[in-house]
């Protein structure tokens, strides 16, 4: 995890109290350099500015901007005529308020680009990459607090003979169907994501075998709903392993997901079978 990362799951108020922080240590620095050594200390400004803009939002940039030109002008305003002083205010101003502008504009794309990196296109949930990071973090708060943990695979039967026979407009919209299914049957805590083709994971925290099953019983429960109101035959296979701390590798936790599913496969598909360790 970045600091990026993890600055942005930090409480509102913690951000805050972090930014003033950064903006009084600046403040107090630049009165003690200007006050000794007459250096130009007003860039570093720019440092509680950026943060205040990029974890917190736009107008609170505008504060820092506000504040930090204020804190400057007081500071040089003894030692600086005064047009000089009211110039470089306004020097500042400027420059602070197009900081503000462009870090926010540079959050906006990389939070499009994070979501684009993260988010599979046709069913609007999670992808593989995205599916890995939430698994990452799911185990390290399950290993931590002793938690059980459920993976389960999901796979469309005869997906192919599907799109061969109504065509990749149609497969495509079955798929949507079916992730839109998928994750209104979970709780908010669970994650849905398509791994490619007509592969979907679930992942469901601190759950263990029986809450997995009752989980993936309404799960199915809701596809077969969709396939009929749609006239489509279509069935589906799932695998899930339910496991307890010491966890193992997340590869070898996908990999127990996706030996279950295949169990219910080769078992005669329209299943759910479990694998591994019972918690």
């Amino acid at each position: 995890m970045t600091i990026t990362e993890y600055l942005g799951n930090q409480s509102r108020s913690a951000l805050l109290l972090l930014g003033m922080l950064l903006f009084v240590i600046v403040a107090g620095t630049d009165y003690l350099v200007h006050a000794n050594y007459l250096l130009e200390f007003s860039p570093f400004y720019l440092v509680p500015i950026s943060f205040f803009s990029w974890f917190i939002g736009k107008r609170a940039g505008v504060v820092a901007a506000l504040l930090s030109v204020t804190s400057g002008f007081v500071i040089r305003l003894r030692a600086t005529p005064m047009t000089t002083a009211y110039g470089d205010a306004l020097v500042w101003l400027v420059l602070y308020l197009s900081s503000v502008w462009m870090i926010t504009q540079l959050r906006r794309l990389y939070e499009h680009e994070w979501h684009l990196s993260r988010i599979d296109p046709l069913t609007m949930v999670e992808n593989r990459r995205a599916f890995v990071e939430s698994l990452t973090r799911a185990r390290s708060l399950s290993d931590r607090h002793g938690l059980s943990i459920s993976i389960a695979y999901l796979d469309l039967d005869d997906f192919k003979r599907f799109n061969d026979r109504f065509g990749h407009t149609a497969g495509d919209q079955l798929l949507a169907v079916t992730a839109s299914e998928i994750r209104r049957s979970l709780r908010p805590t669970d994650v849905v994501a398509r791994l490619g083709g007509d592969e979907f994971a679930l992942l469901l925290p601190d759950t263990g075998k029986e809450t997995a099953e009752k989980i993936l019983a309404r799960v199915r429960t809701a596809l077969d709903r969709a396939m009929r109101e749609r006239q489509w035959r279509m069935t589906f296979s799932i695998g899930v392993s339910s496991l307890s701390p010491p966890l193992a590798s997340v590869q070898e936790l996908i990999q127990s997901a996706d030996e279950a599913m295949y169990a219910a496969k080769n078992l005669g598909k329209n299943r759910l079978e479990q694998r591994d360790k019972a918690v």
